[in-house]
C-alpha cells in the first residue's frame, strides 16, 4: 500500500518542472518581437515653421519626429571649443533631411541655396529623432552629394542612442559634450566613412526611442572647401533610417506566485506521503 503515495510524489516532480518550462517558453515567445525590418524615407517632404520647428514621419505603425539643434549659442565654459545648442529648422529636401541652424539663415530665406546639410561646418548640427515606440536600430542612409563641381563631403557620423519616455528635454543648457549627462541617453558612437559624392548607409547598434545624430564634432579643425584626405567637414542629408520593433519586455512569473505554487506542491506530497 506504500506504492500509491511514491507515484503520486514522483507524478508531481515531474509535472513541476515541466509546467515552468511552459512557463518559460511562453515568455520567450512572447518577448522575442517582430524581426520584421521597417524603414522610413526622409527625403521630399518639405517643411515649414522656422527655428524649432519639426517634421513627423510614419511607416509600419510607428511615428518619428525629427527635429534640428546646433551649436548656435554662448561658449561652453568647462568645454573649450564647444557652445550651448539653439534650436534650428529642419526641412526634408529632394535628397533627404537637412538642417538651417542661426548662423546659416531659414530655408526660405538663402539656406535652402547653399548651407542646408546636416553639417559640422562652423557651428556643428544635431539631428534629433524620436519614436513613438522602442526600437533596434539597423541602419541610416547619408547622402553627401551637393551639387556638381563640389568638394566630396565626409560622411562620418557621431551618435547616441537612449530611452527617453518623458520625451527629449530642453537641449538649450546643452551642448555636445554634455549630451551623456542626460539621463537615459546611452554612449557615444563613431562611425567613420571616407569623403565621397555618393549615398553610404551606416550600422547602427542600439535599442531605445530617441536618436542624437551629427557629425564628427571632435574634428574642430576640420575644413569646408579644396580639402583632400578626409579632412573634409561633414555634410550630408538623412536620407532614411531602418529598425526594427523592439520586444516587449514581458516579466517573468512574480516570485510570490512561485513561493505559493511551491508550497501548495511541498504540502500535497507531504500529505499523500501520510496515505
Amino acid at each position: 500500500m506504500r506504492s500509491l503515495p511514491i507515484l503520486a510524489t514522483h507524478s508531481i516532480r515531474i509535472l513541476a518542472p515541466r509546467g515552468l518550462c511552459g512557463l518559460l517558453a511562453a515568455w520567450l515567445l512572447l518577448a522575442s518581437g517582430t524581426a520584421t525590418a521597417t524603414t522610413i524615407d526622409f527625403r521630399a517632404a518639405g517643411g515649414s515653421g522656422g527655428y524649432g520647428n519639426s517634421l513627423v514621419f510614419s511607416s509600419g505603425g510607428i511615428s518619428v519626429t525629427a527635429s534640428a539643434w546646433a551649436e548656435t549659442g554662448a561658449a561652453l565654459p568647462a568645454s573649450p571649443g564647444y557652445f550651448v545648442f539653439q534650436t534650428a529648422e529642419i526641412h526634408s529636401w529632394g535628397t533627404g533631411l537637412g538642417i538651417c541652424n542661426r548662423s546659416e539663415g531659414l530655408a526660405s530665406a538663402g539656406c535652402s541655396s547653399n548651407e542646408h546639410e546636416v553639417d559640422s561646418a562652423g557651428r556643428d548640427d544635431l539631428l534629433v529623432l524620436v519614436f513613438s515606440q522602442r526600437v533596434n536600430f539597423l541602419g541610416l542612409t547619408v547622402d553627401p552629394w551637393d551639387g556638381p563641381g563640389s568638394d566630396p563631403n565626409d560622411r562620418d557620423i557621431v551618435y547616441r542612442i537612449g530611452d527617453l519616455l518623458g520625451g527629449v528635454p530642453d537641449l538649450s543648457s546643452h551642448g555636445f559634450a554634455t549630451l551623456g549627462d542626460i539621463a537615459g541617453m546611452g554612449g557615444e558612437q563613431l562611425s567613420a566613412a571616407l569623403s565621397a559624392y555618393s549615398p553610404l548607409t551606416h550600422a547602427l547598434t542600439g535599442t531605445g526611442n530617441v536618436l542624437f545624430l551629427g557629425g564628427n564634432h571632435h574634428d574642430r579643425s576640420c575644413s569646408s572647401r579644396n580639402i583632400s584626405a578626409d579632412s573634409e567637414c561633414e555634410a550630408y542629408k538623412i536620407r532614411g533610417i531602418a529598425f526594427t520593433l523592439a520586444p516587449a519586455v514581458v516579466p517573468l512569473p512574480a516570485s510570490s506566485w512561485l513561493l505559493a505554487t511551491g508550497l501548495g506542491v511541498l504540502a500535497l506530497v507531504r500529505r499523500q506521503s501520510r496515505w
